[in-house]
């Protein structure tokens, strides 16, 4: 990784990548006098780097405090460091929204028209997911999945086809792991587990009840808890032990389901992967069900190493 001289990232470096992307992802998880702030960057980044941290609060009818906590919240370390983002980005975010496919999909776009504007929408999800995750957070999680004696994962309605793709996922390599996509099944559930266990919850706004309530429950009976949302300040992250931070756009015929699932499955395949390779005889279980269901006569062949009967 280039560095300057003095030890000190490049300002390449301080460019987070798809800020655009981003600023939206947080948006709706910030308190109005921050999202006045990130609505200014989005609109005029330009414009924005050229303005003090003192004119852009007066711009945004705020304090400068809350100028460097928008900052903190965009992933930077205080102001100035975004400002010099800003300033190396140029018009960039303005450009990207120009772009066709970037744009709104309408009644009378063609078909593959649509394809190709939702191929560009769920590339910046997952781009956007990819920024947001903490690794450190992630990294957590795994360690707890790969640990625990039994994983209850909750999610309702598109969250909940989310929750029971990892339950399906970890059930492969040999975990104890359940997907409930009902409130009071999770309820039921969530009081049972304890200290040697961890509870997922999978909601895009953080607010679903049916998700909310077990993994509250669940943390106050000692499990361990993880969130995956799109928002930081929700219900769930606060009731989380870790919060991983997905995307999620939504505007038009693209729903809340269409916004958050791609990211959501990103930060799963990347659970799986994390504790697939950290799992002793994780391989060697992901052979022996695809042999279970490969084989053509129904019985599963001998996994490598392992001698028939």
């Amino acid at each position: 990784m280039a560095v300057t001289s003095g030890g000190r990232p490049s300002p390449a470096q301080l460019i987070p990548p798809d800020l655009a992307a981003r600023i939206r992802a947080v948006l709706p998880s910030l308190p109005p006098a921050e999202a006045r702030v990130a609505l200014l960057i989005d609109a005029e980044p330009t414009g924005v780097a050229a303005l003090t941290v003192g004119k852009l609060a007066e711009r945004a009818r705020t304090s400068a405090a809350t100028v460097v906590r928008t900052a903190r919240s965009l992933g930077f370390e205080g102001y100035p460091q975004l400002r010099l983002a800003l300033a190396a980005l140029g018009g960039s975010l303005q450009a990207d929204d120009a772009v066709p496919l970037g744009a709104e999909i309408t009644d009378a776009d063609p078909v593959g028209l649509v394809l190709a504007k939702l191929a560009a929408f769920e590339s910046e999800q997952i781009r956007a997911t990819a920024d947001l995750v903490d690794p450190a957070a992630l990294g957590a999680v795994i360690e707890s999945i790969g640990a625990a004696r039994r994983i209850d994962v909750y999610g309702i309605g598109a969250s909940g086809l989310v929750a029971q793709d990892l339950t399906q996922k970890l059930c492969r390599i040999g975990l104890e792991c359940r997907a409930h996509t009902e409130h009071d099944a999770a309820m039921v559930s969530a009081c049972l587990l304890g200290p040697a266990d961890i509870a997922i919850g999978v909601s895009h706004s953080g607010e679903n009840r049916g998700t909310v309530k077990p993994v509250a429950l669940a943390h106050r009976a000692g499990a361990s808890t993880a969130a995956i949302t799109g928002s930081a300040r929700s219900a769930l992250a606060r009731s989380a032990d870790h919060v991983l931070v997905t995307a999620g756009r939504e505007f038009g015929f693209r729903s809340a389901a269409m916004a958050s699932r791609t990211g959501q499955l990103l930060v799963v395949d990347a659970i799986f992967s994390g504790v697939a390779r950290s799992l002793p005889g994780a391989l060697l279980a992901l052979q022996r069900t695809h042999d279970s269901v490969s084989s053509g006569s129904g019985r599963a062949r001998p996994a490598k190493g392992t001698p028939s009967s």
